[in-house]
């Protein structure tokens, strides 16, 4: 049970100005209260904790021992509290907390990154705890509050609030000295003869049937259960290609490069939205979502 107290902050204010002008009037005209009215304050607070606080003298107010070791708690109480209000205060307007973030796609570079960067630059005392994974397991945490909010690639199946974030290339990367590599873009028909590399985790499922869509058979197509810079690595020592989206184009791997990937109407892009659960929107989140606006 709670323990309660015979004091509230008023009089904890009270006492440390009594403390600090070493006069009862000195301290009611600086806190702008009768006298009386403070005297009587700190008479019945001295009652109720049975423990003088000052020795009355004729020059003023002066703290007993017991008086200065309750000053010293007082001031602590109220540093604590100023401290716990600013806190409250900042965490209303979306300056200090925690925003955790489900990310589906590569942000080595690219629209993710440049919204993170920003976002980071503006609101520096917010924890950003970022987590990554395909696109159905991250809407499921969102939906489920185990994340606030998703950047995913954009599709059918989701039915809270998102709002669109841009498009980012589908990219091929392939090594150097691939035959491919002296090309400024391919077509799917370029590739249709390559061994392609997909993430497993992140834009992996997208990536493969975006290229099942473009005429690439099952069998050409071979998920891996690693990072894109590990993939990037396979790529540099062989004939694989690794399909990706814009944004790793921020991992630099010597030995590899990548090549826009074109079909009839131009660079093959994904729609990227930002996806939150309907309701009303914890501060620290609104203000990611406004400024992704």
């Amino acid at each position: 049970m709670a323990q309660e107290y015979p004091f509230n902050l008023r009089d904890l204010r009270r006492v440390i100005a009594v403390a600090e002008h070493r006069s009862l009037r000195r301290a009611a005209l600086a806190l702008e209260v009768d006298q009386g009215t403070l005297t009587r304050s700190i008479q019945a607070l001295e009652h109720a904790l049975r423990i003088p606080l000052f020795e009355r003298l004729r020059t003023g107010a002066r703290l007993t021992v017991a008086g200065v070791a309750f000053t010293r708690i007082a001031a602590s109480v109220l540093d604590g509290m100023d401290e716990a209000m600013l806190h409250l205060r900042l965490r209303h307007n979306g300056m200090v907390g925690r925003l955790s973030l489900g990310v589906q796609v590569s942000f080595a570079s690219g629209v993710v990154a440049n919204l993170l960067e920003r976002y980071q630059a503006e609101y520096p005392d917010v924890d950003l705890q970022i987590m990554d994974g395909p696109r159905e397991r991250l809407l499921r945490d969102v939906l489920g509050s185990r994340l606030d909010v998703a950047i995913v690639i954009a599709g059918e199946g989701w039915h809270g609030q998102a709002i669109p974030l841009g498009k980012e290339r589908v990219l091929a990367a392939v090594a150097r000295d691939h035959p491919l590599a002296v090309r400024a873009a391919v077509t799917w028909s370029g590739l249709s003869d390559c061994l392609l590399t997909l993430p497993r985790r992140g834009a992996g499922m997208e990536l493969r049937k975006l290229a099942l869509r473009h005429g690439m058979l099952p069998e050409r197509i071979m998920f891996h259960d690693a990072a894109i810079d590990r993939l990037l690595a396979l790529v540099r020592h062989g004939d694989k290609i690794l399909l990706v989206t814009e944004g790793a184009t921020g991992i630099r791997m010597d030995g590899v490069v990548f090549r826009s990937i074109l079909d009839e109407g131009g660079p093959v892009t994904f729609d990227l939205a930002l996806c939150w659960r309907e309701g009303e929107c914890d501060p620290v989140l609104a203000r990611f979502i406004e400024l992704a606006r």
